[in-house]
């Protein structure tokens, strides 16, 4: 995942007014020495997470704990299931990205050559997300995307559709501090709507197709950063088109989504719709997806998406 500058209220007057850091009411923090590999940091175990920090910025350090547990409280609202993980989530978050490289090469060999074109951000394996600081507000929306990435990994056995995926990733980028505790709200994605902004002037924008047939790991595999930001913008303002565009026609649609994946019957209607399409071969998960739930093929709302699109953007 890539970031940039993020529109960010108040946090450091919270921090100010706590006198350390915001804190959840119901949060039980425990914090310790930690030290792997070469590496020499501080350990902060919560209820859903563990933090293994290397950060030089010890007041944006100790407002994590509480951070992660309020965005997991979110991911919680976004999809809510049955039970819980049975272990905690490991998050690892550098000072620096060279300390994050050297740790991606040593943890993850065999994904490392890709994960080295990820200019900012970090990334997410099963349920263990590898992150390094960047400023406060960008390394704050890395986190909550990443961890939504960590909650579904735990949460569910089957993938989901890579640009649902993403597109709630990138719902929880956006973080506010009107006061103790953070606010998300998808509509003040700043940094997307910019790149978007960016890719409509210069003629750059993915199809709609593209967008719900490509995994972000082949973005990535790609090389370019542009494409991949918008990549990742797309697959947000696509979420909330389905949510809030069209005159809101599909929202009903994009809920039945959400709560098959949530009660576990959505592979079963996935499997239904690839086998009604198996006579064109060219039908891919994304697509299939789509067509099931949305009783459309992707170019059908092409126009209506670009033009919500156009219409977040203010262009």
């Amino acid at each position: 995942m890539g970031v940039g500058r993020y529109r960010q209220i108040g946090f450091l007057a919270a921090l100010a007014i706590s006198g350390c850091a915001p804190r959840s009411p119901s949060a039980a923090v425990v914090k310790s020495a930690w030290s792997d590999d070469g590496f020499v940091g501080r350990r902060f175990v919560t209820d859903h997470f563990e933090i293994n920090s290397t950060l030089t910025d010890a007041e944006f350090e100790a407002a994590l704990p509480a951070f992660v547990e309020a965005a997991y409280r979110r991911y919680e609202a976004t999809l809510p299931t049955a039970g819980g993980p049975e272990h905690r989530l490991t998050m690892y978050v550098f000072g620096t990205r060279s300390e994050w490289e050297r740790f991606t090469r040593r943890r993850f060999p065999a994904r490392a050559a890709v994960y080295s074109r990820i200019r900012s951000g970090g990334f997410t394996e099963g349920d263990t997300s590898v992150s390094f600081f960047m400023n406060r507000s960008a390394t704050l929306a890395t986190l909550a995307h990443e961890g939504w990435h960590q909650y579904v990994g735990s949460r569910f056995t089957f993938a989901i559709p890579a640009w649902l995926n993403e597109g709630l990733a990138c719902c929880h980028e956006a973080v506010e501090y009107a006061g103790r505790q953070p606010t998300f709200d998808p509509s003040h994605n700043t940094f997307r709507i910019n790149s978007l902004r960016e890719a409509v002037q210069t003629g750059r924008l993915l199809s709609l197709g593209r967008i719900i047939d490509t995994d972000a790991g082949e973005i990535i595999s790609q090389e370019h950063s542009g494409v991949t930001q918008v990549y990742y913008a797309q697959a947000w303002v696509l979420v909330t088109f389905l949510r809030h565009g069209g005159g809101g026609r599909y929202a009903k649609d994009f809920d039945r989504l959400l709560s098959d994946i949530a009660d576990g019957t959505f592979p079963v209607r996935l499997s239904a719709a690839k086998l009604s399409g198996g006579d064109r071969g060219d039908v891919t998960v994304g697509s299939a997806v789509f067509e099931a739930y949305f009783g459309h093929k992707a170019e059908d709302l092409a126009d209506e998406y670009r033009d919500h699109l156009m219409r977040v953007t203010g262009l």
